[in-house]
């Protein structure tokens, strides 16, 4: 081979790289066009937004957390570089298992476990495992300390058998507490329940497996709705099973619930009338965060922010143990003042769910929010204090705080729930539009069968996304025959020059 081919060979490859690069890192200059001849230029109005395709721009409340936990949540936003609505759910949902699984909490009825219910909705790569990592480094340390313990253990039950005396009553095999469920399954949590550890953590990144999979199925839907929302009532079973001891009584089991699953499953869960019928949603205090993708710069890790998280681990540790060892249950009470806080708050929540008022849809999480806030303020109590009794009537505002920015995601997730597929793609066609060409400019439907995003390359996708965005003046359809980017084309359109 020639060293003149070798050099074109070459050429080539460098060439298609540049492309290849052109087509991922954007368009920078404006692509005019032409009309042809007699065609009047488009008049455009104001573009709307697409509706509910993307998280609402609602900044989650640390300063109402509790100091502590806002130290910790803003240490592990810093370090991991997630939304602070991420690293606030996985704090509260580590501190709901440590300190507030033997926690009952009084609210304006009957009192209540102080354990919470956590749902975020997010993409891969939004640090959510990373925080998780993180959040629940003193419990996963825990529970492997626990099994090295429980298989010392075993072997002393072993040793004890095989030294046995004819006529001694032989002793019972040494039962591990498990506790905690990453594969969200009925059956895998009453499988932990039934090792009487006396509480339940329900934690998955994963959790597309449970709102899209078996348990979710149709002839499963009705049975794990009901059973989550027992869990989170603090009411007992009765699963009798051929194959087990006894009636199947199950004890009341407080239950932390934390569980994130992606946007695309937006309409299977906050979508679906069944779910929302039953009431399971309404005990979820749901996040879904704007995205920090494409603003992470890498920074060491602060001194400072690593000393926090540590300190955090080894209290949620140190609390865990003392939460195994003790199953009495603490309860708290409302101060005067706390109380009279938590009563202005459901007064003025049930002032919105009149006919036609901004909570009227979403009665069935509004109905609950006095008593989201009670658990919130329980959390942050017990964190501050673990000896504590008492809500202080300064927790409360913070705890009602919290809970109306669950409000406001709750209700945007069912209005996003009825949004088509298509919606969602239109907004990631927008976004690339946005981020390759100028406003004004002209693009040709080649383009975007070529190098556009994945979900609209293909003519059906990408003509279902474009009339969307024509129907909301982000774009508008050009005449056959107008030039773009120096060629007549037969299908284009133009960017709106307020994009």
């Amino acid at each position: 081979m020639s060293k003149r081919t070798i050099m074109g060979i070459v050429q080539s490859i460098l060439s298609r790289s540049q492309q290849s690069a052109e087509g991922t890192s954007g368009i920078t200059k404006a692509t005019k066009v032409r009309l042809p001849t007699g065609e009047a230029p488009q008049k455009w109005n104001s573009p709307s937004p697409l509706p509910h395709a993307e998280p609402a721009a609602i900044a989650y409340p640390v300063e109402s957390l509790s100091e502590g936990l806002g130290k910790v949540v803003r240490a592990v936003a810093a370090t991991t570089q997630a939304p602070e609505a991420i690293a606030a759910q996985s704090v509260l949902a580590a501190v709901s298992l440590t300190y507030a699984s033997r926690a009952s909490v009084q609210t304006l009825g009957s009192s209540a476990n102080a354990a919470c219910f956590f749902v975020l909705v997010a993409l891969s790569g939004e640090r959510k495992s990373a925080t998780d990592r993180l959040t629940m480094g003193g419990v996963n340390r825990t529970v492997l300390e626990l099994r090295q313990e429980h298989e010392e253990l075993v072997k002393e039950h072993e040793d004890a058998l095989r030294n046995l005396e004819r006529g001694d009553p032989a002793p019972s095999r040494p039962e591990f507490p498990n506790f905690l469920v990453t594969e969200p399954t009925i059956e895998g949590a009453f499988k932990a329940i039934s090792s009487r550890a006396g509480f339940l953590g329900w934690f998955s990144d994963e959790a597309s497996t449970f709102f899209g999979g078996h348990s979710m199925s149709k002839e499963k839907q009705a049975l794990t709705c009901g059973t989550l929302s027992q869990l989170w009532d603090g009411s007992f079973f009765v699963r009798p099973r051929a194959s087990q001891d006894g009636d199947g009584y199950v004890p009341p089991t407080p239950t932390t619930l934390n569980l994130m699953f992606q946007p695309n499953l937006i309409r299977d869960s906050f979508g679906n009338e069944f779910m929302l019928g039953q009431g399971i949603l309404a005990r979820m205090l749901p996040a879904w965060p704007e995205s920090n993708m494409g603003k992470r710069r890498y920074r060491p890790i602060a001194p400072s922010d690593d000393a926090i998280v540590r300190v955090f681990q080894d209290d949620t540790a140190r609390a865990l143990r003392d939460t195994l060892a003790d199953p009495t249950v603490k309860a708290l009470r409302l101060s005067d003042g706390a109380f009279r806080q938590c009563v202005a708050f459901h007064d003025d929540v049930e002032g919105e769910l009149g006919r036609g008022k901004w909570a009227a849809d979403i009665s069935s999480f509004a109905a609950k929010a006095p008593e989201h806030a009670c658990r919130i303020a329980a959390l942050m109590t017990l964190y501050e204090d673990p000896d504590a009794t008492l809500v202080s009537e300064g927790t409360m505002p913070g705890a009602c705080e919290i809970v109306r920015y669950h409000l406001q995601q709750f209700k945007y997730l069912c209005v996003s729930g009825t949004n088509e597929e298509a919606v969602a793609h239109a907004q990631k066609l927008l976004d690339w539009l946005r981020s390759n060409f100028a406003p004004g400019s002209g693009f040709a439907t080649d383009v975007v069968l070529q190098k556009g995003p994945v979900r609209t390359r293909t003519r059906k996708a990408m003509d279902m996304a474009l009339g969307i965005l024509v129907q909301h003046e982000w774009i508008a359809k050009l005449p056959e025959g107008t030039v773009v980017d120096g060629k007549a084309r037969r299908r284009a359109y133009q960017l709106n020059p307020s994009a």
